[in-house]
């Protein structure tokens, strides 16, 4: 709460000059992730004949819940290096430049979720009480984004060169979070490795709410949580830790 007009302010500015410097403004943020989707749909529900009756909501509402925790693990992963120059003016807590734009790609992802929701029931879904659970989902998936975001935020300029283990480990996590298939089609025996993957919990909860109108497992999302919290501890443990070699590392 300290550093909130900072943050907010940040976040605002990091919106308006993404929106500047494009020439189709905001609709890049609603283009930029259907284009995203429907080259995937054509790869795997067409190319590979994935496709079925379903198929559709159940990729669409995949790849909107890893589109918001990929796009927000890789900036913050990159926002301590992204802001050298600033960090070496003026004293702010390394988390404020990692939070950003988390922020920033939680307010694009809630207008994302909305017109999701609003293709949805053009397609015929009927919300029910379940979706009351929604906000849950949400806030339980933002604390695991921020507790990974800040860590490799924390860690990577100590170790420039892990960015490109994490970008493959992102890639080979995206492909075992379920986003191209349901967990519940997939053998008994192999649920629950891939069920270590807090993701693949996240998009399973989305997709029982949203798609079969169920509630999420809630000690699932207590797995989630568990895993968040710890993770957030030690990225800021070793943040505040490694406070004033940052501006070193970066020089």
């Amino acid at each position: 709460m300290k550093h909130r007009d900072i943050i907010l302010f940040g976040v605002y500015s990091d919106l308006r000059t993404e929106v500047a410097r494009r020439f189709l403004g905001f609709l890049w943020w609603i283009l930029e992730p259907v284009m995203y989707m429907g080259a995937f749909y054509i790869v795997f529900g067409l190319a590979l004949g994935h496709s079925r009756p379903g198929y559709v909501p159940l990729l669409l509402s995949g790849m909107v819940a890893w589109k918001w925790f990929d796009g927000s693990v890789r900036q913050a992963s990159n926002a301590i290096q992204a802001n050298a120059g600033l960090i070496q003016q003026i004293h702010v807590p390394k988390y404020v430049f990692a939070l950003i734009p988390v922020l920033s790609n939680t307010f694009k992802f809630l207008i994302i979720l909305t017109l999701l929701i609003i293709s949805l029931l053009i397609a015929g879904y009927r919300p029910s009480l379940e979706w009351l659970a929604l906000p849950v989902l949400i806030v339980n998936q933002l604390l695991f984004t921020i507790g990974f975001g800040f860590l490799l935020a924390a860690v990577l300029p100590f170790v420039p060169d892990l960015r490109q283990v994490v970008d493959n480990f992102l890639m080979l996590m995206m492909f075992m979070s379920g986003v191209f298939f349901s967990i519940h089609e997939i053998p008994e025996s192999m649920a629950p490795l891939l069920n270590i993957n807090p993701m693949t919990v996240m998009i399973t909860a989305y997709r029982d709410v949203l798609l079969h109108n169920h509630w999420p497992s809630w000690g699932e999302q207590l797995y989630v949580l568990a895993t968040a919290l710890p993770l957030l501890g030690v990225a800021l443990w070793i943040m505040q830790r490694n406070e004033r070699k940052y501006a070193k590392l970066l020089f």
